[in-house]
């Protein structure tokens, strides 16, 4: 007995976001070990590595229009 088996979830429409979600966030961070990565100590490096992924995560959120203010509408 199949209770979902008329239930239609596309998951095209997750996985691909989230692909570029990853890449874009792992690009962020790498430009950020590449120009900051010897100039930091390693405490400071380590603390601001949070924020600049936060900062990826809104790079990629922005063009799709995924704002705070679209997303807690």
């Amino acid at each position: 007995m199949n209770l979902f088996e008329n239930v239609d979830f596309p998951t095209e429409q997750i996985i691909g976001p989230l692909i570029v979600l990853i890449i874009t966030m792992v690009i962020v961070a790498s430009v950020y070990k590449i120009l900051l990565g010897k100039i930091l100590p390693p405490k400071v490096f380590n603390f601001l590595l949070g924020p600049v992924c936060l900062f990826g995560c809104y790079l990629w959120a922005y063009p799709m229009h995924l704002g705070f203010h679209e997303l807690f509408n």
